[in-house]
């Protein structure tokens, strides 16, 4: 069974693991993106976890998962990924393919994850819904008849660049700036003299009756349902999956959604919808980009397979 060693990588973790044909994770690990690292440095880290987790034994092909969009003819990242900018400073996957010596195959981070859940996880029972990523930034992807929805020259949508209201001085509010992780937490220090807390400990202090966190995520929640509201109304989805870290919270999450969609879902559609958490988790990235990496796998074998024919 052919195996993708697949790396997805984030504004605060590269996360990566050893992925097997059918879908089962066979190693993994985490470690903390570390912002300030060149482009030389990072493809050099990425280097050593690959060696380090693998121990002499080859995957068969690299995948990288990565936020933005990169050019299908480079891999350098040329629009968005601002939260990983050594991405723009040269091809990853061209410089793991050198250093490694092993074919590698890349996708932007939301839409491997949907594709993950597609594949893998929540939505292989869906044929028509939208992933939101929701952590360092926001992102995710649309899905109608189970494939992703991208632009024609493999653009993948800006979800987290949708307006749902303004700011204190009038101008335009993109969901990221709204409902991000590092939104969510900089409208609890706003609203307290408290140093900023995890997202997690966010939730726990509303469930304990913290009323500045409560109001924190509450907005939070109100720009995705707001949000998630407009994708609903526009492609009639069967639900909204939720991933991204702050998918950790859980039902703590999709129960204020939930009450809050109604006010912005044409009540017919609202009554369809399900809002529920990404099965995979952090994992579906990996999964998703790992799945782009055997179908190239296995074009290339068909490839050379067509060329022995014709030879013979």
């Amino acid at each position: 069974m052919k195996t993708v060693f697949a790396f997805d990588i984030g504004g605060t973790a590269v996360k990566f693991g050893l992925v097997a044909e059918d879908g089962r994770l066979l190693k993994q690990g985490e470690v903390p993106f570390e912002r300030d690292l060149a482009f030389a440095a990072l493809c050099e880290q990425l280097a050593r976890l690959y060696e380090d987790t693998m121990a002499g034994s080859p995957a068969d092909a690299l995948a990288v998962a990565m936020p933005g969009f990169a050019a299908p003819d480079s891999g350098v990242v040329i629009d968005g990924g601002g939260n990983v900018p050594a991405l723009r400073d040269g091809s990853i996957t061209q410089a793991l393919e050198q250093r490694l010596g092993l074919p590698a195959w890349f996708g932007n981070d939301g839409v491997a994850a949907a594709l993950g859940e597609v594949r893998y996880g929540a939505g292989q029972r869906l044929n028509r819904f939208v992933l939101i990523t929701i952590g360092t930034g926001v992102g995710g992807a649309v899905i109608i008849d189970g494939q992703p929805i991208i632009g024609r020259n493999g653009h993948p949508p800006e979800l987290g660049a949708i307006v749902v209201g303004n700011d204190d001085a009038g101008e335009p509010l993109s969901l990221e700036a709204r409902s991000s992780a590092p939104a969510m937490l900089q409208a609890y220090a706003c609203q307290t003299d408290a140093a900023a807390v995890s997202v997690r400990q966010l939730f726990e202090q509303a469930e304990a009756g913290d009323a500045a966190a409560e109001a924190a995520i509450d907005a939070t929640c109100r720009g995705i349902a707001q949000a998630a509201g407009a994708l609903i109304n526009a492609l009639m989805l069967e639900a909204i999956v939720l991933g991204g870290g702050v998918s950790g919270a859980g039902e703590a999450l999709t129960r204020r959604i939930r009450m809050l969609l109604p006010a912005y879902v044409w009540p017919s559609l609202a009554a369809k919808v399900d809002i529920r958490i990404a099965e995979l988790g952090n994992t579906a990235g990996l999964l998703g980009v790992a799945s782009l990496a055997f179908e190239g796998l296995a074009a290339s074998t068909h490839a050379r397979g067509a060329w022995q024919a014709a030879k013979s």
